[in-house]
């Protein structure tokens, strides 16, 4: 990771959001965290093996070798983030579209759990946090920064423990490089991409040298690096997915994993004498004394739960059912906020076309012009949405300027086609090849009520154009499979977008592979400008990308979803728009940084 991408609903991955059912085999409940509070010894042969890491340079140093005139930051003078009301205690119910987790790998996976998100990266303290109003530089698990150059030093706070009473240490985030470089997890992929040292000073200090400029390095640095407690993970070796699967890692974060009912509940616990819990930016966090998931993949049913009083929120994108119960919801007593988001980076939601399976650029063209995405989203959303224009938006002045998405448009789709091949229109109006191939096309994606309307109507829009979209409905792990052997040829996609800064690489580059590789793009020009743009993050640079992602008919976008809508009962507590109601995760997401509170 963190990289990860979701099938077709799902902005970030969030407690709260109702989204498309994902297919997970349930497994056994996970072990208990240890007890012991000591710093746990790190593993005799890491510096030998972290000699054989390719790619990037794990380095150990020496106090005595950081510079004497860094400037240090700290971050101070930034609003604080939650409510001074905020108390604690309470249990908090709240719904998880999704089934349990087959496991609780953080790493190392070619299986993706999205309630990982809720268990671990919704609660683990990085190095740096963004400022989820501000967009400026907090401290995490670092007191301190500066920067020199292209290397960012980290200089971590006193007394910061993980959820299982260990300390945290500089040398954990040089073991979490090296375990993920050894299972060929992404993100050590990631990393070495990004960064060309990472080298630790003692217990209190690390640095890590970027490969590219940034305008915020710190942020960029922070979010490239995750620590291995090395207690827990005492045991690495070559069976870490078998061995590791079903045990819970410690994180830094208020709460940790406690009770499991296999494919029915995880509660988080608060974690006791918490680092943060007198930390400015964290103080008002994490504030209930358990947060139980119930995993019901129909939304309908968690309407009525909620109804009913079995949950004490839900937050949702259906603006249809949020109208039509609003009378039940009223009746209930419960509390409804509608909530818009301001400029972030959004996820985006569209249809990926793979130029492996479909190497012809004029059928691919062909294609945009044969799917009427506008028309499809004009009928089915109501005001929760509005029709995206390109792939990176909510980056502010860094966003290519705002364009035109493609035009349906059944003639210039023809005339594309027949540049294609497809000259000749068989009885049923499908045209063909001379040779008798028809044009047909396959979409992939996980079905849920509005998406398969949608298809349903791309697929009568591609018809007129003469192309025979055949709907491909697959589970989310099936469809997950497609991509990651590139056999699909459409798909319906979105990915959890990158901040600061938007990483064209991981979804476009030749070298770009997995779940956030669905386009196949081989571009040699593409690479250069993925390039170039690492280099120098500009608005030009970025612009460039997006018109050749245009060009090579890759991408057509569909909509972007900047408003939810919250149901809550009255004993459940937020804090208000003026005390920092948006949250680091997304600004539309409120349950992300726990921010919220209950009646005890």
């Amino acid at each position: 990771m963190r990289a990860f991408w979701v099938l077709p609903l799902l902005a970030v991955p969030a407690l709260l959001l109702w989204a498309v059912p994902r297919a997970f085999t349930p497994s056994a409940a996970p072990t208990a965290a240890a007890a012991d509070t000591r710093p746990a010894p790190y593993p005799a042969d890491w510096r030998e093996r972290a000699a054989r890491v390719g790619g990037l340079r794990l380095c150990w140093g020496s106090e005595e070798e950081i510079p004497a005139d860094l400037q240090r930051q700290d971050g101070a003078g930034q609003p604080d983030i939650g409510s001074p009301r905020a108390v604690l205690g309470g249990r908090v119910r709240l719904s998880c579209p999704g089934p349990y987790p087959a496991h609780w790998l953080r790493f190392g996976s070619t299986q993706p759990q999205f309630f990982h998100d809720n268990a671990f990266r919704t609660v683990d303290i990085p190095l740096v946090m963004r400022h989820p109003q501000t967009g400026a530089s907090l401290p995490g698990t670092a007191a301190t920064w500066a920067v020199r150059g292209q290397q960012v030093f980290f200089f971590l706070r006193e007394g910061v423990r993980y959820s299982n009473g260990r300390p945290l240490r500089a040398g954990d985030y040089l073991l979490g490089a090296l375990l993920r470089a050894e299972c060929g997890d992404g993100g050590a992929q990631r990393l070495a991409e990004e960064a060309e040292e990472l080298r630790v000073y003692g217990d209190g200090a690390l640095s890590l040298t970027l490969r590219h400029p940034s305008p915020c390095p710190e942020q960029s640095a922070a979010a490239l690096l995750t620590a291995a407690e090395p207690s827990f993970y005492a045991a690495f070796g070559s069976d870490y997915r078998e061995r590791y699967a079903q045990r819970i890692p410690p994180t830094t974060g208020g709460y940790r994993v406690g009770r499991c009912e296999r494919g029915r509940l995880v509660v988080l616990e608060r974690v006791r004498h918490w680092w943060g819990r007198e930390q400015p930016y964290l103080r008002h966090s994490c504030n209930a004394d358990a947060v139980e998931y119930h995993f019901l993949t129909d939304e309908a049913q968690a309407w009525e739960f909620l109804l009913r009083g079995r949950l004490d929120a839900l937050q949702t994108r259906n603006l249809t059912a949020w109208h039509r119960r609003a009378e039940e919801c009223e009746a209930a007593g419960l509390r409804r906020v509608q909530l818009r988001a301001a400029e972030y980076p959004l996820p985006p939601y569209g249809i990926a076309l793979n130029a492996r399976t479909l190497p012809d650029v004029q059928l691919r063209r062909g294609l945009l012009h044969a799917l009427d995405m506008g028309r499809a989203t004009e009928l089915l959303f109501r005001g929760e949405a509005e029709r995206a224009a390109k792939l990176f938006e909510g980056y502010g002045a860094l966003s290519a300027p705002e364009g035109e998405p493609p035009r349906y448009d059944p003639a210039a789709a023809r005339a594309a086609f027949a540049a294609a091949g497809y000259t000749q229109s068989g009885s049923d109006g499908i045209l063909r090849r001379p040779s008798g191939e028809p044009l047909r096309v396959r979409l992939c994606y996980t079905p849920n009520e509005k998406v398969s309307t949608l298809v349903q109507l791309l697929v009568a829009g591609a018809r007129r154009c003469g192309a025979e979209l055949v709907p491909d409905a697959q589970p989310w792990q099936s469809a997950a499979q497609q991509v990651q052997e590139g056999r699909h040829e459409l798909l319906f996609w979105a990915t959890a977008a990158d901040t600061p800064l938007p990483r064209p690489r991981r979804l476009l580059h030749s070298s770009a592979s997995g779940y956030d590789a669905p386009f196949g793009a081989q571009d040699a020009a593409l690479d250069a400008l993925i390039e170039r743009y690492e280099a120098a993050p500009d608005a030009a640079a970025l612009a460039a990308i997006e018109q050749r992602v245009r060009e090579l008919a890759l991408w057509l976008p569909g909509w972007r979803e900047n408003q939810v809508y919250l149901l809550h009962a009255p004993r459940l507590h937020l804090p208000s728009e003026q005390e920092g109601i948006f949250t680091a995760a997304a600004p539309y997401e409120l349950g992300q940084a726990h921010l919220y509170w209950t009646e005890p």
